[in-house]
C-alpha cells in the first residue's frame, strides 16, 4: 500500500489532529497535576483527553495509521507493546492496582508516540512544537521558583506544582529544552535573549531541587555537546573517555565501600544499590510477564530474599513504604516483564538508529536535530534514578520526542522530492 502524505488528506482533519495533540500535551504538562486541575476531571475524561489525538489521527490517515509502509516496524512494535500491556493487567499480582498506571503509561506514552510519528513530520510543525516547549517552560519555571521563594527551602508543595515531586521536574525541564534551544538558534535578538533566560532559569531550578540524577543528566548532555563541538579531535576525546570508563568502576567501588548507612544521604544510595539484587530476585520468580505495573506488593517477596548488604538494616521497612525500584529499567524488567521490556527497547533502538542515519546523511540537518538525541541521553541517565515513564508529563514529552525522531525520515523523503529553494524555505 502506497504511503499517503499528510497533504493528500483533508487539511481540516490533519490540523484537527495536530491541535488535539498540542492541547492534550498542554493539559498533561501544565494541568494534569492534582495541585492544579487534575482532581477536577474523572479518569474517563482524562482518558478521552489522552486518546483523542490518536482518534483524530484516523480522520486524517484512515487505515494508513496501521498500514503505513514507512513505519511498518514501528507500528508492529507499538501494537505488540499495547497488547502486552493489556495482557499485563490481568496477570498482575494486583490487577485493580495495575489498571490505572498501565492505562496512563499507554495513553500518555505509546499512543502519543504513535500520533506524533505521523503529525510532527513537517519542519514547520516541529518548530511550532519547540515553541510550545518554550511556552510550557515559561509557565513552569517562574511558577516553581516563585513558590520556592514564598515558602522557602523544602516546605509543602515546593517543586511539586506540576510533577508532584522535584525529581521528575528536572526531567521535564530537560525534555522541554528544545524550546529555548530553538529560540537561541534564531537571528531574532529578543527571541535569543528569551531563550538564554529560560536556559538560565532551568539550570537554576534544577540546582535548587538538589537532585543528583538531574545534575548527572545535565553533565552528560554538556560532555557530549563538548565532544560534538571539538569533534575534529575526536580521537583524543575518545581516548580520554576510554580512560574514564576504565577508572570509573574502580573509583565507584572505592566510594561505595566508604558509604555509611547511618548517614541519611549515604543510606539512600545503599538502599538503591540493594534494589538491584532484590529486583533480580523477583525477576527470577516472574521472568516473562512481570508482577504487574505498580502492584504494590514488593513486601511479598521479602520472605525468601537474602539481603546483599546487611548494613542497610531498614531495607525491608523501606521496601514496604516506598514500593518502587527507583530505576526505570528495573521497573520494566520486574513489573512489565522481560517480553514487554524487550519489545519496548527494540522500538526505542529502531527509532534512534533510523533517525541518526537519516540526520547524518541529510545536508539539511542542523545542530538542533542532534540536540534532540542529546536530551534523550539525559533522559535515559536520569531514568536510572527513578521510574520516569510512570509520570504522565515526563511520559508524554519523552514519547512525543521519540515520535519526532520516528517521523523525521518521512519529512526528509518528502523534502527530497521538492525543489531546492522550496526545501530551504521550509527549513
Amino acid at each position: 500500500m502506497k504511503y499517503s502524505l499528510p497533504t493528500d488528506r483533508p487539511a481540516f482533519f490533519n490540523q484537527l489532529a495536530y491541535y488535539a495533540l498540542l492541547a492534550s500535551g498542554a493539559y498533561i504538562i501544565l494541568f494534569w497535576s492534582p495541585n492544579i486541575l487534575g482532581d477536577l476531571f474523572s479518569r474517563y475524561t482524562k482518558g478521552i483527553i489522552f486518546i483523542l489525538p490518536w482518534l483524530m489521527l484516523w480522520l486524517a490517515y484512515s487505515w494508513q495509521v496501521v498500514a503505513n509502509r514507512d513505519h511498518r516496524w514501528e507500528i508492529l512494535l507499538i501494537v505488540s507493546i499495547i497488547i502486552l500491556g493489556i495482557v499485563n493487567v490481568p496477570l498482575s499480582d494486583s490487577p485493580s492496582k495495575s489498571l490505572t498506571p498501565m492505562r496512563n503509561f499507554l495513553l500518555t506514552g505509546i499512543f502519543a508516540l504513535w500520533t506524533s510519528m505521523f503529525l510532527l513530520t513537517d519542519p514547520r510543525r516541529r518548530q511550532v512544537f519547540d515553541w510550545f516547549c518554550a511556552g510550557a517552560l515559561a509557565v513552569i519555571l517562574p511558577g516553581e521558583i516563585i513558590v520556592w521563594l514564598l515558602r522557602g527551602n523544602y516546605g509543602p508543595h515546593v517543586f511539586q506544582i506540576f510533577t508532584l515531586h522535584p525529581i521528575p521536574l528536572g526531567t521535564v525541564i530537560i525534555l522541554l529544552s528544545p524550546g529555548p534551544v530553538r529560540l537561541i538558534a534564531t537571528k531574532n535578538v529578543p527571541a535569543r535573549l528569551l531563550g538564554w533566560l529560560l536556559v538560565l532559569l532551568g539550570v537554576i531550578l534544577i540546582f535548587l531541587t538538589h537532585k543528583r540524577g538531574a545534575w548527572l543528566a545535565l553533565a552528560a548532555i554538556l560532555l557530549v555537546s563538548i565532544i560534538y563541538l571539538v569533534r575534529r579531535r575526536r580521537y583524543l576525546i575518545l581516548t580520554l573517555l576510554l580512560l574514564v570508563a576504565l577508572l570509573l568502576p574502580l573509583e565507584t567501588k572505592r566510594q561505595i565501600a566508604r558509604l555509611d548507612s547511618k548517614i541519611p544521604r549515604y543510606g539512600s544510595v545503599l538502599h538503591r544499590l540493594e534494589l538491584y539484587p532484590f529486583a533480580l530476585h523477583i525477576w527470577r520468580i516472574h521472568p516473562f510477564m512481570g508482577i504487574g505495573l505498580r502492584a504494590f506488593n514488593h513486601e511479598n517477596y521479602l520472605a525468601d530474599y537474602q539481603q546483599h548488604n546487611q548494613a542497610v538494616g531498614d531495607f525491608p521497612k523501606r521496601i514496604v513504604t516506598l514500593q518502587t525500584f527507583d530505576n526505570t529499567l528495573l521497573t520494566g524488567l520486574v513489573e512489565f516483564g522481560t517480553v514487554m521490556t524487550l519489545f519496548y527497547l527494540a522500538l526505542v533502538t529502531l527509532i534512534l538508529v533510523k533517525y541518526c542515519r537519516r540526520v547524518r546523511s541529510s545536508p539539511e540537518s542542523s545542530p538542533l536535530d542532534w540536540y534532540r538525541v542529546l536530551i534523550l541521553l539525559g533522559f535515559a541517565i536520569h531514568s536510572l534514578t527513578y521510574d520516569s515513564i510512570l509520570v504522565p508529563p515526563v511520559n508524554w514529552l519523552f514519547h512525543v520526542q521519540m515520535g519526532i525522531l520516528a517521523g523525521y525520515h518521512a519529512s526528509e523523503a518528502r523534502l527530497s522530492h521538492q525543489s531546492g529553494p522550496t526545501r530551504l524555505s521550509e527549513v
